[in-house]
């Protein structure tokens, strides 16, 4: 597996919870924070140092996405079941954005492997 593989699947499958997270959000429960918990999952992924442009940007449009889905589903508000499902997947959208903006910060920030010792061998 390359490493690009491998980056682009511990991404996926850390933000695999995410979604899930999205796709089970009820808005039901008092103690449920859609918006902190997803938030939560993104600035860990991104700890260790500043992120760029488009991951910030990213990270900006799944916090709007998430607290648009729980205005919506919240439990004193008038439902509606189409704009909920419409509002879930707009949230699933932004995170898969933020997962491919994770990818490419990710990757960029790897170090380049340095080609120097094939230059310095002896020529024949």
């Amino acid at each position: 597996m390359s490493s690009e593989t491998i980056i682009r699947q511990e991404i996926r499958d850390s933000l695999g919870f995410v979604r899930s997270m999205i796709d089970h959000y009820s808005g039901l429960y008092s103690g449920e924070n859609l918006t902190r918990d997803v938030l939560r999952f993104c600035d860990e992924m991104t700890t260790c140092e500043e992120p760029n442009y488009r991951l910030r940007e990213a990270r900006r449009i799944v916090e709007e996405r998430c607290r648009q889905l729980a205005q919506a589903t919240d439990r004193f508000a008038q439902r509606d079941p189409a704009s909920i499902a419409a509002l879930r997947a707009q949230a699933v959208a932004a995170i898969d954005m933020f997962q491919d903006a994770a990818f490419e910060w990710r990757k960029s920030r790897r170090a380049i492997p340095s080609s120097g010792h094939l230059l310095r061998r002896k020529s024949l």
